[in-house]
């Protein structure tokens, strides 16, 4: 398989959650991982051939239950992945600037003081985190509807 392959394999939920429930159980079988990353079991062998396919993880058969275990290699891709679910958790540094913002916004004083803060939030909005694009679409909305009251 190629390279290609393996990272279209982990830019999907259930290939990385299989990776890690082999992590954590192992030694694992395949109806475990299957419960713990919510998946049929058919398809979980399926996502379970192409990580051993990978050299990800290597099984062994004892009796009716086949065990599965990571390999070297696994073992960093799975420590990566546990790494990366870290990070993405984390929130970005727009988003202390925007809670920044949002403590001005409350103790500005009248459209005037509130005036900069739109500026500021505007340059928040090119963020590529769609989730703090509309919290500060929020806060401009508080922020416009504030000076429309205080100006009617």
């Amino acid at each position: 398989m190629s390279r290609e392959d393996l990272e279209s394999l982990f830019l999907r939920e259930k290939p990385a959650l299989a990776l890690l429930a082999v992590d954590e159980g192992e030694p694992a079988y395949p109806t475990a991982v299957a419960k713990a990353i919510d998946s049929t079991f058919p398809h979980t062998c399926g996502i379970l051939a192409k990580l051993e396919a990978h050299g990800l993880i290597k099984s062994r058969p004892e009796g009716r239950i086949r065990y599965l275990v990571l390999t070297d290699r696994g073992r960093t891709i799975a420590l990566a992945l546990r790494n990366l679910r870290v990070v993405m958790k984390e929130p970005g540094p727009g988003w202390g600037r925007l809670e920044r913002l949002k403590q001005m916004a409350s103790t500005a004083d009248g459209p005037l003081g509130l005036g900069p803060l739109r500026r500021d939030l505007e340059k928040l909005k090119g963020s590529k985190d769609d989730s703090l694009t509309k919290a500060v679409e929020a806060l401009e909305k508080k922020i416009q509807d504030s000076i429309s009251a205080k100006s009617a």
